[in-house]
């Protein structure tokens, strides 16, 4: 009996001995995985707070506004464009002054402003289709070959008087300059017969000074001062004449 008893005894000892080891390693067992998770955690919250550093969300007060005035020009440091545009009845051309800053193409900068159109408180009206670029500019001998994206000949209204008020306030925008005599207007680098299928615009054209409404020739009642206007003027008198 003696035996038996110790016996009983061992194995409830053994098998005590066994559960307690067993429950302290699956306690460790889940405190590594308790101790990882935090790890994890810890870790995904320290990522979290880094992006958060690298963007930081602003408040509608922290919202800086962004400057759009133009910076002013230094003095000594601007020069004046003539620039054409139409009239309010898009008959003739009428001129425009515009400071810029200083630049070592004038032509290429005159241009420019011209796509820009005229200033709000000008009575010109834009004669240069919306979406138009200037690719372009160059001048040689006398010759001033200007290169636009196909917008110019794509956005445009069309109409004669429209087609000729956007080709001569070009051509006449840039033969102000004593560089240039004559324009060749390209489009997508390539020549092209007309804008709007009015005029024909595939050669070199010169200034066309009587289209410039505060420019051209006061118109005389006499026939012995006639020849001071515009050629094609003449030609049409003489025919009304006869």
């Amino acid at each position: 009996m003696d035996r038996e008893r110790s016996w009983s005894a061992g194995i409830i000892l053994l098998v005590s001995a066994l559960v307690i080891a067993f429950g302290l390693g699956g306690c460790q067992a889940i405190d590594r995985f308790v101790s990882m998770k935090a790890d994890f955690k810890a870790k995904e919250t320290g990522l979290a707070a880094k992006e958060q550093e690298k963007s930081p969300s602003l408040t509608p007060e922290q919202v800086i506004p962004v400057e759009t005035k133009e910076q002013p020009i230094a003095a000594g440091q601007e020069q004046t464009l003539t620039l054409y545009f139409a009239d309010p009845k898009g008959q003739n051309l009428i001129s425009e002054k515009r400071v810029i800053a200083k630049t070592g193409s004038v032509a290429r900068a005159a241009i420019q402003e011209l796509i820009k159109g005229p200033n709000i408180q000008s009575k010109g009206i834009p004669t240069i289709p919306a979406g138009t670029r200037l690719l372009d500019i160059n001048v040689k001998e006398g010759l001033c070959t200007v290169n636009f994206s196909k917008e110019l000949q794509k956005n445009h209204q069309g109409g004669s008087a429209g087609e000729t008020m956007t080709v001569y306030s070009i051509v006449n925008t840039l033969t102000q300059y004593p560089s240039i005599e004559k324009v060749q207007i390209l489009v997508e680098g390539k020549k092209i017969e007309s804008l709007a299928g009015h005029m024909d615009v595939s050669q070199a054209m010169a200034r066309k000074k009587s289209m410039i409404m505060d420019e051209a020739e006061p118109a005389k009642a006499t026939g012995s001062s006639a020849t001071q206007g515009d050629p094609n003027s003449m030609m049409n008198s003489d025919k009304k004449i006869q």
